[in-house]
């Protein structure tokens, strides 16, 4: 680290030699480091981005503070450099957290996220050599061994006078997946309908699906014990379908009660785990923080034995807490996941318990987010399709909340319309998933798991393959802003590629002859500019 920052302060001092002499003619004296970012500082407010990267550039060759380099990424942001905003950024959460200011650090990776741009390649049809990563021991509870699962929020509204889900009809076809919030109570006394969930998940059985239950503690934790949990896993046992059971969810939340005390959480989950494996087998256990203070969460996870899947739940929308000051429009809803997904995916499969994105605010009524809405539905699920193997279910939260009853005590600013079937362009984006084999429609039993045939997932595009013949590809596409335009070619001509994710081609056989080849895509932004020049070399065998 040491000879990298010597390295920065040499740059830095030609840096600010060649610019004293080319504007001054070498009159003056060199510039301090906090004379430069003075400077930086003016020409910022004074919209002179590019000028200001130089000062801050400057500032932070003759001093690599955390915050000169964090002053560099913002100057390149206002310039449209992504990729050297990107590189600045990282250099000042290194910095900070270097200073144990682990809040700043923070704050600057969610304000970098959005500008870390990728692009990788992926094809299609090849069978891996692996579907599970080598480090997962096995498969767990209803893991299917290849493929997502397709899930969708169902409400009282959803379940219709018969009794079967109408999602249904509306789609056209069944899903895999049904979920909906459920309260635990003190059972004593209460109807069957109010211990379990009797009515949504007989409908669910009906469907042919699996029942996910947001159960919440409607007592305190000390509460909770075995005999008030048995009448419900009795009932879940009795429906005999397979149910995730996501208990107590985003404990990492202060406002919810669980979230209190850690130790008395990890207690009660493990209760949970234990009267459900001993009398509902067919429950499988959900591990549920939120996507905002996960620095915390580690002290509430219950041990890999006590946990059969882990969710999150992730959510875009056209503004953050309905201030239309901060928008939103150009955050990746799998920014967050990352990390996240590294830390567990070794020991668990991943759910996103929670998914929607927002064509209607309330911050903004009467304007139509639907290309947005659309736009973030494609990116999450078939980001997950070509990055994220092991997250094998995606739950849609199909609610208005700018009608639903139960969220009016949302501010009205904050209520957005998650609703699938009221957007032509989201249903149709939906329906896209459906024709393809990968997500899937029905969920799998224990001992359909390893007898079953696996889907094939696409995989990392090979440095050197034999082609049998037509050979198709996608690209995971992660830019700051949505390209307005997309170029592929092999070898200098061109390929014709999807506009929207999965950005799918295909390489014609004819054109794999034996020998070298080069892939490359260019994707240009609203201004013409250059967003990603992303090169693939690879090698056809003969």
């Amino acid at each position: 680290m040491k000879r990298q920052f010597g390295l920065l302060r040499r740059l830095g001092r030609m840096m600010v030699c060649a610019t004293l002499l080319t504007v001054q003619g070498g009159a003056q004296a060199q510039r301090s480091a906090d004379q430069w970012y003075a400077q930086g500082q003016t020409q910022l407010k004074a919209g002179q981005f590019a000028q200001a990267a130089t000062s801050f550039g400057a500032a932070a060759g003759l001093n690599p503070s955390a915050a000169n380099y964090r002053w560099l990424a913002e100057a390149a942001v206002g310039a449209g450099d992504y990729a050297g905003a990107s590189r600045a950024f990282a250099q000042a959460i290194k910095g900070y957290r270097a200073r144990s200011d682990n809040i700043t650090a923070n704050a600057l990776e969610s304000r970098a996220a959005p500008y870390r741009q990728e692009a990788s390649f992926f094809m299609q049809g090849a069978a891996p050599d692996r579907l599970l990563p080598t480090c997962a021991r096995r498969l767990a509870k209803f893991e299917p061994l290849s493929g997502l699962y397709l899930g969708l929020y169902v409400n009282e509204q959803g379940i219709a006078a018969d009794g079967t889900l109408s999602a249904g009809s509306q789609l056209g076809r069944r899903l895999a997946v049904y979920f909906r919030y459920f309260r635990l109570r003190d059972p004593r006394g209460l109807p069957p309908a109010e211990i379990f969930p009797v009515r949504f998940v007989q409908a669910v059985k009906a469907a042919g699906g699996a029942a996910h239950i947001a159960l919440e503690p409607g007592v305190p934790l000390s509460e909770i014990s075995e005999a008030s949990l048995t009448p419900f896993a009795r009932a879940a046992r009795e429906a005999g379908i397979p149910i995730f059971l996501r208990f107590a969810g985003e404990f990492n939340d202060p406002g919810n009660a669980w979230s209190r005390d850690p130790a008395l959480y990890r207690a009660k989950f493990r209760l949970v785990h234990d009267v459900m494996a001993r009398l509902a087998p067919n429950v499988a256990m959900v591990w549920m923080p939120m996507p905002s203070r996960l620095e915390i969460i580690d002290a509430y996870f219950p041990g890999d034995d006590a946990v059969d899947w882990v969710g999150i739940s992730l959510y875009s929308v056209p503004f953050r807490n309905g201030d239309v000051s901060a928008g939103t429009l150009n955050q990746n809803p799998l920014d967050v996941l990352g990390p996240f997904y590294d830390k567990y995916a070794c020991a668990h499969p991943f759910q996103i318990s929670e998914f929607a994105s927002s064509h209607r605010s309330e911050a903004r009524p009467g304007v139509d987010y639907a290309p947005f809405a659309a736009e973030k539905l494609r990116t999450l699920f078939w980001g997950a399709y070509l990055k994220y193997p092991r997250l094998k279910n995606i739950n849609w939260f199909d609610l208005s909340m700018q009608d639903s009853p139960f969220v009016q005590y949302k501010a009205t600013e904050r209520r957005n319309d998650y609703s699938l079937f009221t957007s032509a362009a989201k249903l149709g984006a939906f329906r896209e998933l459906l024709a393809q084999p990968y997500f899937l429609t029905a969920p799998v039993v224990s001992e359909q798991q390893e007898a079953g045939v696996p889907v094939l997932r696409p995989v990392p595009f090979p440095a050197s393959f034999r082609p049998s013949g037509n050979v198709r590809g996608a690209v995971y596409l992660k830019t700051f802003e949505t390209p307005t335009a997309l170029a592929l070619s092999l070898d200098g001509s061109a390929v014709p590629i999807l506009s929207t994710p999965p950005y799918t081609f295909v390489l014609s056989a004819t054109a794999l002859t034996p020998g070298q080849h080069t892939l490359r895509l260019l994707a240009k932004g609203a201004k013409g500019q250059i967003l990603i020049d992303q090169v693939k070399v690879f090698t056809a065998q003969p």
